[in-house]
């Protein structure tokens, strides 16, 4: 072996060399500490980031599982209101809660996604204020992961929760069917070439002018009105033709089938951008049960008086010696006087003059054998144009002026009845297959529509269930039962009241209207009849009724049908509305008009908001809120 002269080493420089290799050594191992150090912190802040993913992610889906609950509460609510029926909708809701201020409807409800559990969720439901026309109620729902508390074992425990809580408001309101000067809930017929609709005219069923040239100048439609101080203001002009105009050419014809005939009508009801064909229907107020306009008319103490005598307060035919039929005859000198929403419970005569401001609602029918008049009417029938200003500057003219709703959960009987040639013609589009009233009308209500929008049988759209002579509606179930949903006096098996086909919401099956539903079943006399009956009676109806009543002031509205006929040289005059499920009118003056009152306008702010039928509006959310403490946690099973 041969040594290198290069690299020879000796003690001392073995023994630096060493220092210098620890050294280098110690310096690895610092650094070596440090790169682990690193890692580890990076590993620990990478975990702790996950972790907080983790929770924000549980956090966001807990959350959504919350507002589940909230969806689930309303549709809780939502069933109550249907359950209960459409005559009184708001008691489903105080039904639920059976005196107690707060319920539980759900606790520990599983969230699934076909089968797999997403969460649960608890929800509770407070009943915050009530009054006879609204509701506030406060929803607050839990929503938990993987499962409430109540649902888990000992040892288990939560891994995220969420709360939220909702204040709803459910209330009442006028029905907009109230928007039109004629509204019908089936085919809307404008036979006839002199028929004048000074208003809205909209059908629920197709509407059809046939080859007539019948007028329709619409009537724009707003939100709310603000008559305070003498002056009115409205807000909420609504573009219903859309070109983004508020100049008062809003309105026309409106049907939630085609409209037949568009091409001759007059006005601005003959322009196509106010025509609105294949619309979305309108819901009527049903009046089977009138409990809850009862109350309402006791609440405001109303009247009603002839000649500085009593005839009614509030409710007539809930005391002894009521006789539960009235009848009304007012003359100039003598008036009947109204003051608010009066309930009659049964039929009702009214006739001749009539002053004040307030409605009739009957639980049978209401006949009117002549013209009713108001004794200090709107200065004219309708603004000078249909422009804001004019109608605002209407309003303020006319805040004041004589009103009256005829509300009939039955008919509404106009002329004599009795006289054959009355029968004959009204008789005749009662029994009109055009005009059919039997409750076997399908899934829409809607007789005639069998062979659907696209008018051919045998298609996806035809409704089934029209004419098949089955009375099809949704009855009380076991589920119902078990979550508190059916009313008292309803039992599992039950109808449903104004489900499917039952149009008129009273539960019970109704053939086609005839001329015997509108006979009287008493004598006209003061052992059947309250009011200002005539001592001996009156023993022939002909001698009070005519066939030339042709000035009807008032708005009508009826479950039912609106019959009538009128004959003479002079113009037929409905001053007000005509709103009804089907309608059997028949002229035979120079022409028929609807002038539509605009005090009909801004729905419950409006002058008439507070008389006139209603319908649940949609719910409104007032306040929603995120909790930061559970109250449903400590919930338990009973």
């Amino acid at each position: 072996m041969v040594e290198s002269q290069y690299f020879r080493f000796d003690r001392a420089t073995e023994r630096q060399y060493s220092r210098q290799r620890g050294a280098a050594l110690v310096s690895t191992l610092i650094l070596f500490s440090g790169i682990a150090g690193l890692v580890y912190a990076t590993t620990a802040v990478s975990t702790l980031d996950v972790k907080r993913s983790r929770r924000a992610l549980d956090g966001v889906k807990t959350r959504q599982v919350a507002e589940s609950g909230l969806e689930l509460g309303m549709h809780y609510l939502s069933a109550a209101i249907t359950n209960a029926g459409s005559h009184d909708p708001l008691s489903g809701i105080e039904n639920l809660f059976g005196g107690v201020e707060t319920i539980t409807p759900f606790l520990g409800e599983p969230l699934m996604d076909g089968t797999q559990q997403l969460g649960a969720v608890s929800v509770s439901v407070t009943l915050d204020e009530v009054s006879a026309t609204s509701c506030l109620v406060t929803i607050v729902s839990s929503g938990y992961l993987p499962d409430a508390p109540a649902n888990l074992d000992p040892g288990e425990r939560v891994t995220s929760w969420s709360a939220v809580s909702t204040v709803v408001e459910y209330e009442l309101a006028p029905s907009e069917v109230f928007n039109n000067g004629y509204f019908i809930n089936n085919w809307g017929w404008f036979y006839g070439s002199t028929i004048e609709c000074n208003g809205n005219a909209r059908s629920n069923g197709q509407f059809d002018a046939a080859g007539y040239t019948p007028t329709v100048t619409g009537q724009p439609i707003y939100d709310a009105v603000d008559g305070s101080g003498g002056t009115a203001t409205l807000t909420g002009y609504q573009d219903d033709n859309g070109d983004g105009l508020s100049d008062g050419n809003d309105g026309g014809i409106f049907s939630g089938w085609d409209i037949v005939g568009a091409q001759n009508v007059q006005g601005n009801g003959g322009n196509a951008i106010n025509q609105h064909d294949f619309d979305e229907q309108v819901a009527m107020p049903n009046l089977s049960d009138l409990s809850a306009y009862e109350e309402q008319a006791i609440a405001a103490s109303s009247s009603i008086s002839i000649g500085g005598v009593p005839i009614a307060t509030a409710v007539y035919g809930d005391d002894a010696g009521e006789l539960g039929n009235l009848y009304l005859n007012g003359t100039a000198a003598n008036p009947i006087v109204i003051d608010g929403p009066v309930v009659v419970q049964g039929n009702v005569i009214v006739s001749g003059y009539v002053t004040g401001q307030g409605a009739i609602y009957a639980s049978g029918n209401v006949y009117l054998p002549d013209s009713v008049q108001y004794v200090d009417p709107p200065a004219t029938t309708r603004p000078a144009d249909n422009t804001q200003a004019a109608t605002e500057q209407w309003l303020s003219d006319n805040w004041d002026k004589d009103f009256l709703g005829l509300f009939a959960a039955e008919n509404v009987v106009v002329g004599d009845h009795t006289d054959s040639l009355w029968r004959h013609y009204v008789g005749g589009w009662m029994n009109s297959s055009l005009n059919q009233s039997a409750e076997d009308a399908g899934e829409d209500g809607i007789p005639n529509t069998y062979a659907g929008q696209d008018g051919v049988v045998g298609t996806a759209d035809d409704d089934v269930l029209e004419g098949d002579g089955v009375f099809t509606v949704e009855l009380y179930t076991a589920e119902d039962d078990a979550l508190g949903l059916i009313p008292p006096g309803s039992a599992i098996g039950d109808v449903i009241p104004g489900t499917g086909e039952d149009i008129d919401g009273d539960g019970v099956y109704d053939g086609t209207t005839t001329l015997a539903d509108l006979d009287f079943t008493v004598a006209l006399d003061t052992a059947n009849w309250g009011g200002n009956m005539p001592v001996g009676g009156i023993a022939d109806y002909g001698d009070i009724s005519t066939l030339y009543a042709n000035t009807l002031d008032a708005v009508f509205y009826t479950n039912h049908s609106f019959c009538y006929l009128v004959l003479g040289g002079t113009a037929a005059r409905i001053n007000g509305a005509l709103v009804s499920r089907n309608e059997n009118v028949v002229y035979g003056t120079p022409s028929l008009e609807v002038n539509y009152d605009c005090r009909l306008l801004g729905g419950a702010s409006g002058m008439a908001g507070g008389l006139l039928p209603k319908v649940m509006a949609p719910p409104v959310v007032r306040r929603w809120t995120e909790l930061d403490r559970d109250p449903n946690r400590y919930l338990v099973n009973p």
